[in-house]
């Protein structure tokens, strides 16, 4: 169940789920500790003797990603962990927390077979959560996901959005061993399955909220006279230098950014968070976000998630410039992820009278053009706001549940709000009203830490 405040960010998930979102707290910060230790210089695993020896590059990489593609279809996830290579072990918190995890997603959604498309070599394979981790020349397979019955599963249309997922395989020229890093169906990244019923579970992950990312703090003139434009923009921004302080403090203490995806492995599946996890997300597709921000989530190794407004991609509105699509590419192959924020943010959708038609547009086409966009990432979550500035509380309005109950049919799994205000009435059993931190000038640097400290 969300709860909001001034002091702390709640939130609650999907059916039973329970979700804290961190505040700020008294209570000190625990150890410093990381849940990715910098990877070794990777010794690429060898295929089991069982395995037939190949005598090529090709043969063998194939081999291995093809016997990866079976066991994920059959569910032996513990036999693939010495098939994984360092950086992809490095992923997950244990060997078994990645068996408990996977065996509880698929469970109800039982994999019937998985094909493998011909490999792409030379390929640099990205850590979803690190853009400093990455691994080079690796041979890259698409997938052809069947589901036993992909039509129960939730929300519609996500089984064919594990064909987008890839199996990326990395090989060791002087012992002629391989081993996967891109785990394709069964990797962090995946797209979300909500199963039916989910088991009441907590975790500390603020959501923070950022829009511009600037040297200095924007000028109205600049503004042609939009004395509100600019108020909203200044209210919005952050400082690069501010930024820069936040992301050095987080890595600092071992501070883990995680994406939304990985946000709803432990919500839906129990997967346990990183220490100190957080999500940083950006709205609209300003390009100050790729200009000042992405530059320092690349030196610290830290993700993010990017909310453009597919109308927007590329345009010059004001004193606004917005990324380009080569710019929204290049994020989504380097580890970065992405959610929908409509066409232009413009159409207040859960208080106002929006047809189904219009919010078809509005959403499912943004949706399917921004996927399109950025190469086939597949697009789940959706940043949305109603009347600006609204009310504190909007939570089970009948105005919402069918906002909710439309946005599932097109395919998102959850949805991140833009609270004005802060309020301790806010509450949800859905997945659908995860809350933010809205980042800007009125945040102190110490605040921010203080979030980062308490989180999980």
């Amino acid at each position: 169940m969300i709860r909001l405040s001034r002091r702390a960010r709640r939130i609650g998930s999907v059916v039973a789920l329970a979700l804290v979102l961190a505040g700020c707290s008294t209570a000190p910060a625990g150890t410093p500790a990381t849940r990715r230790p910098a990877p070794t210089p990777s010794t690429s695993t060898a295929l089991p003797s069982a395995t037939p020896v190949a005598s090529s590059p090709i043969q063998i990489v194939t081999a291995l990603a093809q016997q990866f593609a079976d066991q994920t279809a059959s569910g032996a996830w513990d036999a693939q962990w010495d098939e994984l290579a360092p950086e992809a072990q490095a992923l997950w918190p244990s060997q078994s927390d990645r068996t408990t995890m996977l065996t509880a997603k698929f469970s109800d959604a039982p994999i019937a077979s998985i094909s493998l498309g011909p490999a792409t070599a030379g390929v640099t394979w990205f850590d979803p959560e690190s853009p400093a981790v990455s691994v080079p020349g690796t041979w890259r397979f698409p997938v052809r996901v069947s589901f036993a019955n992909p039509a129960s599963l939730s929300p519609p249309g996500v089984a064919a959005l594990f064909s987008m997922t890839q199996i990326s395989v990395e090989y060791d020229a002087a012992t002629g061993a391989a081993a996967v890093v891109g785990e394709g169906p069964a990797s962090m990244d995946a797209p979300v399955i909500v199963p039916a019923s989910v088991t009441s579970r907590q975790v500390d992950v603020p959501i923070f909220m950022y829009h511009l990312v600037e040297n200095q703090v924007p000028q109205e003139s600049a503004y042609g006279g939009n004395t509100y434009g600019w108020q909203i923009d200044v209210g919005l921004t952050t400082l690069t230098s501010q930024f820069q302080a936040q992301m050095a403090y987080a890595h600092s203490i071992g501070a883990t950014s995680i994406s939304l995806a990985h946000l709803a492995d432990a919500l839906l599946y129990g997967l346990p968070p990183p220490p100190h996890s957080f999500v940083v997300t950006f709205d609209d597709g300003r390009l100050s976000q790729w200009t000042n921000a992405v530059p320092i989530l690349r030196q610290y190794g830290f993700t993010a998630v990017f909310f453009p407004c597919t109308a927007l991609v590329g345009g010059v509105y004001g004193p606004q410039q917005y990324v380009t699509a080569a710019e929204l590419r290049d994020l989504a192959n380097t580890g970065f992820s992405f959610g929908d924020h409509t066409l232009k943010d413009n159409v207040p959708l859960w208080a106002g009278d929006v047809t189904s038609q219009q919010l078809q547009v509005v959403t499912d086409q943004s949706k399917t053009t921004l996927e399109s966009l950025i190469g086939g990432q597949p697009i789940q979550f959706i940043a949305y706001s109603g009347v600006w500035p609204g009310p504190n509380q909007f939570s089970d309005s009948t105005l919402e549940q069918p906002l909710f109950t439309a946005l599932q049919g097109y395919g998102y799994a959850g949805g991140l709000q833009d609270l004005v205000n802060d309020s301790a009435a806010d509450y949800s059993t859905a997945l659908w009203q995860l809350p933010r931190v809205r980042v800007g000038l009125g945040i102190s640097t110490s605040s921010w830490e203080t979030w980062v400290e308490d989180a999980a």
